[in-house]
């Protein structure tokens, strides 16, 4: 697709018939206020001991277990999502909606590589942006080709043991743990299965962890005596976006939510064998 072809397509959502453009107006300049706030608090908060290197790129595919790449799949799905929603709210068609929806979501999430490129400590990822890409891809298919997203990603989180023992890296306090402590970070995909009776806001999670790391690669981990593995979970979850009340600010907080596995009974799965869990986060 020529870059004239790209153009005439974001052309042709803009002019559509129904249009809120006062609505378009106020979505970008709310997505836009936003992001811009948080770059700057993320490079103030998180990178601005480290710039000091002209811009590179950095091979991480071997760190954490690729639990970071998990995260950026995460990230840039539900930034996909919610700019859709706000796309649709202001009247663009669904095909329109996500499109825009996805181009935000990739856009904003994508661009923190360029923060990690003049990081001393880091360096942009491709595999990172493959992440991000994938993320996207997944929600747009989803609402362009099913017209419905039954695959949702989640997140759950639970302190450890790990992040006192190097908090620079994993964490100083739970929240920076939340954002940093790959060990206690489960990544959760809640799918509604139509072959299993269940009650529509009632659904099917299957999770990926992993533990033992104090440093991004197994070998610097075992040179220390720890023992990366990985996880796998069993359970299951609400799905909120089926909960609709007569509030419309009521149903939006339950969307936001919704990002949030709810603990549950769970199974566990790795190489130290089978775990339950009466309730697990």
């Amino acid at each position: 697709m020529t870059l004239k072809e790209v153009t005439r397509a974001f052309t042709d959502i803009f002019s559509a018939a129904g249009i809120n453009r006062l609505r378009v107006r106020r979505v970008l300049l709310f997505s836009f206020s936003v992001y811009g706030m948080f770059i700057i608090s993320l490079g103030y908060a998180w990178y601005s001991q480290q710039w000091g290197s002209s811009f590179h790129f950095f091979d991480d595919a071997a760190e954490w277990k690729q639990m970071d790449k998990f995260a950026h799949f995460f990230w840039s799905f539900q930034a996909a999502a919610l700019a859709t929603r706000l796309f649709s709210w202001a009247k663009l068609d669904d095909r329109g909606a996500t499109l825009m929806g996805v181009l935000l979501g990739f856009a904003f999430v994508s661009s923190i590589e360029v923060l990690d490129g003049f990081s001393e400590s880091y360096g942009a990822s491709l595999f990172d942006i493959l992440a991000n890409a994938l993320g996207c891809s997944v929600f747009a298919a989803q609402r362009i080709l099913w017209k419905t997203v039954s695959l949702w990603p989640k997140y759950s989180f639970h302190p450890t043991s790990f992040a006192p023992l190097r908090p620079e890296m994993l964490g100083n306090g739970l929240l920076e743990e939340i954002l940093k402590d790959y060990n206690g970070q489960t990544f959760w995909y809640s799918v509604s299965i139509k072959q299993i009776p269940l009650p529509g806001w009632l659904v099917i999670a299957v999770g990926v962890g992993a533990e033992g790391m104090v440093y991004g690669r197994d070998p610097q981990n075992e040179l220390m005596n720890f023992s990366p593995y990985r996880k796998f979970f069993l359970s299951v979850d609400l799905n909120l976006s089926q909960v609709q009340t007569s509030s419309k600010i009521l149903n939006a907080g339950l969307y936001v939510l919704n990002i949030i596995k709810i603990p549950a009974p769970t199974l566990e799965f790795s190489s130290h064998g089978i775990k339950f869990h009466p309730i697990y986060f």
